[in-house]
C-alpha cells in the first residue's frame, strides 16, 4: 500500500452550533443559484422582443439568442458572492468565454455579478476604464490561459475582438423581486392582490427549464402568466381600471377648437392646445400647494374653473407627476382595489398626481382613501381635489387624519379679469364689439362668473342672452316641443351632478311624432346645448351653468317638479345619493 499524503486534522468544534454554521457550502452554492435563477426571471419578463428565445443552463447559465436575421447570440454568466473579489477571479470565467469564442466569433459574452469589487485590474475591465497596464495584464492573463490550453485552435483568436464581445454588469440581488413584479404590472397589465402567484408561477416555469436545459420563448411566458390569470377567481384585471383613467394630454384634432368658447368643460385635450385663458396666479399657488402638501383642495362654485385650473395644473407638473383621473371611489370595495392600483403604480416607479373632479356622492370616499395611502405609502403621491362648497360640507370627511391639506379659494377679481380680456385680445379671441373690458366686467361682477366672462368676452352677449335667443328658435323650429322635453330632463339631471343614459332617455318619451331620436340629440348636439358620448351611451349638459341657465328658461310656465320626477324615474340607483344631494337647491 502507497504512502498517501496525510490530510489535516479538523480542528474541533466547540459545540453543535460551531458545527453548523461551518458546514455553510450548500448555503453559498443556493445563494449563486438563487442569484442566476431570479435573473433569467428577470430578463425574460423585461423582454418584449416575439424573436428573442433564451436557454437557461446552456453554455453559460443563460442564453440570449435573437432569431431575426442577422442577430446575436449572447451568452451570461452570473457571479454572486459576499466576498470581496480581486482580478484572479475573472480567469476562469474568461476561460469558459474563450472557448466558445475560438469555436465561433460571432459570439458575445456578459457577466452579471453581485459582489464587492477590489481596487485593480478587476475593476478597471468591469467599469471599462482600461489603460496600458490593465490592457498588459490581461492580455498576459490570455496567453496564461493559451499555454494550459494547447489542444484548442487558436488560429482565429484576436485579443481586441474577444475584449469587445465582453460587457459587465453590476446587479445587486435584492432588486430583483421589485423588478420581476415590476415587469409584470408593466408588460402584462397585472395589478391585483394576486401578484405573487404570477411571481411564483414565472419562478417555477424558470426552475424546470434550468433543470432541463430547456430553451423558453416570449409565447411560453405569455401563455404562464394566461393561465395563472384563468386560475384566479378574482379575474384578471383590477376593476379599479374601469374607474380610473391617466390623463393624457394630446391634442385632439377631431374636436374643433371653437367649440372650447361655447362654455363648456374643458378637457385635456383643450389644455394640451392651450385654449383656455392662462390664470398664473391661481396655477401658481395650486403647484406650491401640491408640491408642499399631501392634498391640495381647489373649492368654488359651478363657473369659476376649478376643472380648467386642476388639468392646467397636472398639464404644467407632467414631466414630474403621472396624473390619474378617479371618477369613482363610494364604497370600500372600491376603496381597496383604487388603493391597490395606485400602490401597483409606484412600484412602477411612477410619482403620482391622483385628481377628483367635482366631489360628489361617487367619490364619497375619498377622504378614506388619502388615510390608507398615508398609512401604507409614506411618499411620491398628491391628490388634486376640486369641489362647490356644498359638496364639500356633505363629503369632506373627517380632515384630522390628512396629515397635510391645503384648500384654495379661486374667484375672479377685477385685476384678472383685465388680464383675461387682453390676452385674449392678443391671441384673437375677442368678439369685435367687444372694446373695454371694463364695462363687460361690470356686467357680470355680481357673480363674478369666470365661465361667463369669457362666454361675453368671446361672443359678444351674456351666456343667459345667448340661451335666450336660442330657445327661442328652438321652440320655433322642427319638433321643438321634443327638444325641449328632452333638454328640461338632461340640463336638470346635469345641473344634479348626473347623467342620462341614451337608452332611459328615449324611454322616457312617449311619443317621438315621427321624429328621428337619433337626430334630435344630434341636432341638440350641434346647437352646443348637449354633449354625447357615444362610448359609454349616455348624454349630459355641457356645463352646470349653461345647464343652470336652460332649466331656468325652459320651465318658466313648466312645472319643475313634473321634470324632477321624470329624471328620477330615469337615472341609475348608483347615482340617486348625487342627485338627491342636488334637488334642494332648487
Amino acid at each position: 500500500m502507497g504512502k498517501g499524503k496525510k490530510k489535516k486534522p479538523i480542528s474541533p468544534k466547540k459545540s453543535i452550533q460551531s458545527l453548523q454554521e461551518s458546514r455553510d457550502g450548500g448555503q453559498i452554492a443556493l445563494r449563486g443559484y438563487t442569484y442566476q435563477f431570479l435573473y433569467a426571471c428577470y430578463l425574460m419578463l423585461t423582454n418584449q422582443n416575439e424573436s428573442t428565445i433564451f436557454q437557461l443552463e446552456g453554455i453559460e447559465d443563460v442564453d440570449r439568442i435573437e432569431k431575426q436575421d442577422g442577430g446575436q447570440i449572447t451568452h451570461i454568466q452570473l457571479k454572486y458572492s459576499v466576498n470581496r473579489q480581486n482580478a484572479s477571479f475573472l480567469a476562469d470565467v474568461l476561460q469558459n468565454f474563450l472557448e466558445a469564442y475560438l469555436l465561433d466569433k460571432d459570439r458575445y459574452f456578459k457577466m452579471v455579478y453581485d459582489f464587492p469589487v477590489a481596487n485593480g485590474n478587476l475593476k478597471k475591465i468591469l467599469e471599462g476604464k482600461l489603460d496600458e497596464a490593465s490592457l498588459k495584464y490581461w492580455k498576459e492573463v490570455i496567453e496564461k490561459i493559451k499555454e494550459s490550453q494547447t489542444s484548442w485552435d487558436w488560429s482565429q483568436y484576436n485579443f481586441e475582438d474577444f475584449l469587445s464581445r465582453l460587457s459587465f454588469e453590476n446587479l445587486k440581488k435584492e432588486i430583483f423581486e421589485d423588478e420581476i413584479e415590476k415587469a409584470l404590472i408593466q408588460y402584462h397589465d397585472i395589478s391585483t392582490d394576486n401578484l405573487k402567484l404570477y411571481v411564483n408561477s414565472i419562478k417555477i416555469l424558470c426552475l424546470k427549464k434550468m433543470e432541463n436545459r430547456d430553451l423558453i420563448t416570449r409565447k411560453e411566458l405569455v401563455s404562464c402568466v394566461e393561465a395563472v390569470k384563468m386560475d384566479i377567481s378574482k379575474g384578471a384585471q383590477n376593476p379599479a381600471h374601469s374607474w380610473i383613467r391617466k390623463l393624457s394630454f394630446s391634442k385632439n384634432a377631431a374636436e374643433h377648437e371653437n367649440d372650447f368658447y361655447e362654455g363648456k368643460k374643458a378637457t385635456p385635450a383643450d389644455i394640451a392646445k392651450n385654449l383656455p385663458v392662462e390664470r398664473p396666479m391661481l396655477e401658481g399657488k395650486i403647484i406650491t400647494s401640491i408640491q408642499e402638501n399631501i392634498v391640495t383642495v381647489i373649492k368654488a362654485s359651478s363657473g369659476q374653473g376649478k376643472t380648467t385650473l386642476a388639468l392646467r395644473s397636472a398639464y404644467l407638473l407632467q414631466n414630474e407627476y403621472t396624473a390619474y383621473q378617479v371618477t369613482v371611489c363610494d364604497n370600500n370595495e372600491q376603496l381597496g382595489n383604487t388603493f391597490q392600483y395606485f400602490n401597483s403604480r409606484l412600484r412602477l416607479g411612477e410619482k403620482l398626481l391622483i385628481l377628483i373632479d367635482n366631489l360628489d356622492g361617487r367619490v364619497q370616499k375619498w377622504n378614506g382613501l388619502v388615510q390608507l395611502l398615508q398609512a401604507e405609502l409614506p411618499t411620491n403621491y398628491k391628490v388634486l381635489l376640486t369641489t362647490r362648497e356644498i359638496d364639500w360640507y356633505n363629503y369632506s370627511g373627517d380632515l384630522s387624519n390628512i396629515r397635510s391639506i391645503n384648500i384654495i379659494v379661486p374667484t375672479l377679481e377685477e385685476q384678472e379679469a383685465k388680464n383675461i380680456f387682453q390676452k385674449l385680445k392678443e391671441t384673437g379671441n375677442l368678439h369685435p364689439s367687444i372694446t373695454n373690458w371694463k364695462r363687460e366686467w361690470n356686467r357680470i361682477a355680481e357673480r363674478k362668473l369666470l365661465i361667463e366672462y369669457v362666454y361675453l368676452l368671446t361672443h359678444g352677449e351674456m351666456l343667459s342672452e345667448r340661451i335666450t335667443a336660442q330657445m327661442k328658435e328652438l321652440g320655433q323650429s322642427s319638433f321643438g316641443q321634443l327638444k325641449c322635453d328632452i333638454l328640461r330632463k338632461v340640463c336638470f339631471a346635469d345641473v344634479c351632478g348626473v347623467k342620462l343614459t341614451v337608452r332611459n332617455l328615449f324611454c322616457s318619451q312617449k311619443d317621438y311624432a315621427g321624429a328621428d331620436f337619433g337626430e334630435l340629440l344630434k341636432n341638440l348636439e350641434s346647437e352646443f346645448l348637449i354633449h354625447l358620448n357615444t362610448d359609454d351611451n349616455y348624454v349630459e349638459g355641457l356645463h352646470p351653468i349653461r345647464s343652470w341657465h336652460i332649466v331656468n328658461q325652459l320651465h318658466e310656465f313648466v312645472p319643475l317638479e313634473n321634470t324632477a320626477i321624470s329624471v328620477i324615474k330615469m337615472v341609475e340607483k348608483k347615482d340617486y345619493a348625487v342627485l338627491f344631494s342636488h334637488i334642494p337647491e332648487f
